[in-house]
């Protein structure tokens, strides 16, 4: 009686196995017959497949975006070719001469004084100061230079940190000189300071409010140096050549701030520009490239911003209406070791849980992007894959 009742129970399994192959090659039969792909896969050893997570896909056009971006950002630094020029050398020279005229007395002879001596103040009649100003450059330039003679009267404390009154006065008005078809210019300027004008000045504002002060007269030429625009040579140069003259002193010494002062520079010619058409081409596709990686990148980024995805909504959705039938597991298969049956829909995995008596298991293997429902029977499991680049499609 025992051994009955097994041989019929070993055929009730084989009946169920039968039911279910003949179950899934009649579906196969009659998906084939239509236009879109078949829902059951035939019977086959599992093949791994190789998956690409969206962080990788997504992570792997930002590479190919900053590759392309910075290699236009190179091609377009490429595409402008600046003519390179040597430096050309300049040279300044400038050189102070002074002589001071003397008032009529009965000490000194001679009707003025040379340079770099004391001068007793009451005998100054005028100075006379020759300014002298040398430009050299080894090319022809068009160079212009302005110019003008100053004088600044400086009345402050003894100190010589607070200044109570400043004025300046014009001794030459402002002259052009342009360095044409020639490599130096020479600029020669004579003037004369009567000495006691600005003194008279200095000893009245003393007088008049009672304060010790320092006073004294800046005289100089301010010479600038302008660029020449045709031959792009950039110099932009002030250069000052200072005198200074003590004032309200009984006996004065006159000092320069610089003098017989040589200075040699360099200018480097903004070279003429060249077109690259051939780096022009590739930097515009390039740049069309990277527009296009940069609107994928923009839109992936949206669609991982959100917090539920397609695939999402399609498991919660069988996860709630068949809560019951399914079981959430955390540990995953080897699916290598059993025969694997692909289904594509899960109504007709629906169907061999109905024949078959077995649980869904359901497993999830990448967060929002990647999980399996199958059912497993003896050395058969019937799979149903669920990807997010499906569904989105």
């Amino acid at each position: 009686m025992k051994k009955k009742e097994d041989k019929k129970t070993n055929e009730d399994v084989k009946e169920k196995k039968k039911s279910v192959t003949k179950k899934v090659e009649k579906s196969k039969i009659v998906e084939e017959s239509k236009v879109e792909e078949p829902k059951v896969i035939e019977d086959k050893k599992n093949k791994k497949s190789l998956y690409i997570s969206y962080q990788t896909r997504l992570a792997f056009y930002i590479i190919l975006f900053l590759i392309s971006f910075l290699s236009c950002l190179y091609f377009a630094m490429q595409t402008l070719e600046r003519e390179k020029l040597t430096p050309i050398p300049y040279t300044q020279k400038s050189n102070i001469d002074y002589k001071v005229y003397l008032n009529e007395n009965d000490f000194y002879e001679q009707e003025y004084l040379e340079m770099n001596k004391a001068y007793i103040a009451s005998l100054i009649k005028a100075i006379d100061i020759n300014y002298n100003y040398l430009f050299q450059i080894n090319d022809l330039t068009n160079i212009e230079f302005d110019y003008q003679i100053l004088a600044d009267l400086v009345i402050e404390n003894n100190g010589g940190n607070k200044r109570y009154f400043e004025k300046t006065y014009t001794l030459l008005d402002t002259q052009k000189k342009k360095l044409k078809e020639n490599k130096e210019i020479n600029i020669k300027e004579n003037i004369q300071i009567d000495y006691d004008y600005y003194n008279h000045l200095a000893n009245s504002f003393r007088s008049t409010y009672g304060v010790d002060t320092n006073s004294y007269l800046n005289v100089y030429l301010n010479i600038k140096v302008q660029s020449d625009e045709e031959l792009n040579y950039i110099i932009n140069e002030n250069n000052q050549l200072n005198l200074r003259i003590p004032l309200s002193e009984k006996a004065i010494e006159i000092s320069f701030d610089s003098n017989n002062k040589e200075i040699t520079k360099s200018v480097i010619p903004d070279g003429k520009v060249f077109f690259n058409t051939k780096y022009l081409i590739i930097e515009i596709i390039l740049l069309i490239i990277s527009s296009v990686l940069l609107i994928i990148i923009i839109k992936k980024l949206m669609l991982l911003s959100r917090k539920v995805t397609a695939y999402d909504k399609y498991v919660n959705k069988i996860l709630k209406e068949y809560d019951r039938l399914i079981v959430v597991i955390h540990n995953s298969i080897d699916f290598t070791k059993y025969n694997v049956i692909k289904i594509k829909d899960f109504d007709e995995l629906l169907d061999v849980r109905d024949n078959l008596k077995e649980p869904i298991l359901y497993y999830n293997i990448i967060e929002h992007e990647k999980g399996v429902f199958y059912i497993k029977n003896d050395e058969d499991i019937y799979l149903l894959t669920i990807k997010n680049i499906d569904l989105e499609k």
